[in-house]
């Protein structure tokens, strides 16, 4: 069986792990240089986020039969508005990560087990890989294929922009700012590399190319930050949504080309790497892909019933929300691993509205 990968990211290397574990061994085609080729940030898995499972990173590493290690293990979230803090701690709230080119990604780590060749600085068209290959798998990281395909829809285009900074850290710690005169109603996240590097990073939506400058100049200001010479990323109109379909014919869809990565906040690195997994396993069974993946649908609903929710937020609510988040009982929720928090949210935002009308 011919199996051709667009893509050397997450869902394309899981991919490619699942289809040798088969016996299977794709040809991969990256159209940058190097795996990780891409702005080098940080990210997070949190365990409340990736409910029912209880454990994602354990959870990935039994399934793909690999042992990719976390930049830290998260003890302490500390979440900021204009005049509210929060601290939520405990021993494994979840991991931080490390993107890009860096030895240590998830994305070096995880490429380091694949066997098949990558085939870099190559962006074959993929209708052509269509009439050669049994099966193509798109994992581009973008939806342009979806799109041209007709099965796409945006939801959210987020702007970012971040650097690499030094100085004294725990790597255990994370912050969020919400705050709209640093990201409108985005957020701006804090997690670092390990004690002496940390990255900071805006994430706003809805934005323009000059909003994105403006509250970029703000937090450098706000934070007294000094980026380290040719870290600094920016990403404009990030196309974030979903499509009508995963699979058109012999062409299955995966990680943001599938459609997964959460709007409410950006999350995508659990999905991605399951979308890969299942992608293989539809070819390898002959099981249907939409239906292996229908579980993510619902998850994608909630956060985007959130995403809508928080783009009408103003900074007096960003400080009820911070401070309703202090109390007992949205701790207990938020530590418990029973609670699917996507769900219980989207629910407490529908209530909200219907009591409200």
């Amino acid at each position: 069986m011919r199996v051709a990968i667009l893509g050397a990211g997450f869902a394309g290397l899981a991919c490619a792990r699942h289809l040798e574990q088969n016996g299977i061994y794709p040809d991969i085609f990256e159209k940058r240089h190097r795996v990780g080729e891409r702005f080098p940030n940080m990210e997070a898995v949190m365990h409340l986020m990736h409910r029912p499972i209880e454990d994602a990173l354990v959870y990935i590493n039994k399934l793909l039969e690999v042992n990719l290690q976390p930049a830290a293990v998260v003890h302490t979230v500390k979440v900021h508005s204009p005049n509210q803090q929060a601290v939520i701690s405990g021993q494994n709230l979840g991991y931080s990560t490390i993107r890009g080119h860096d030895d240590r990604s998830w994305e070096r780590q995880l490429a380091s087990y694949i066997e098949s060749d990558i085939i870099f600085n190559s962006s074959p068209d993929y209708r052509e890989l269509e009439k050669k290959y049994d099966w193509v798998v798109i994992a581009t990281g973008d939806s342009a294929i979806s799109r041209d395909l007709g099965v796409w829809t945006t939801d959210i285009e987020p702007f970012l922009r971040g650097c690499i900074i030094k100085g004294n850290f725990d790597p255990g710690v994370i912050e969020l700012w919400f705050d709209q005169s640093l990201s409108k109603q985005g957020y701006v996240y804090f997690a670092p590399y390990d004690h002496h590097e940390a990255c900071i990073s805006v994430a706003a939506a809805p934005c323009s190319p000059d909003e994105i400058d403006e509250l970029w100049a703000a937090a450098l200001d706000r934070f007294k930050i000094k980026p380290q010479p040719g870290s600094e990323f920016k990403v404009e109109e990030y196309k974030i949504g979903r499509v009508s379909t995963r699979q058109v014919g012999n062409i299955l869809l995966s990680g943001n080309a599938g459609g997964f990565i959460e709007p409410m906040m950006g999350f995508g690195q659990i999905p991605s790497l399951l979308s890969g997994f299942y992608a293989a396993e539809a070819i390898v069974t002959g099981a249907d892909y939409d239906l292996l993946t229908d579980w993510f649908n619902k998850r994608y609903e909630d956060s985007l019933t959130l995403r809508h929710y928080m783009q009408h937020l103003d900074n007096q609510a960003f400080d009820r929300i911070v401070l309703a988040l202090k109390n007992r009982m949205s701790q207990t929720i938020m530590k418990s691993s029973h609670i699917t928090l996507l769900s219980f949210l989207a629910k407490a935002v529908a209530l909200r509205k219907m009591v409200s009308r």
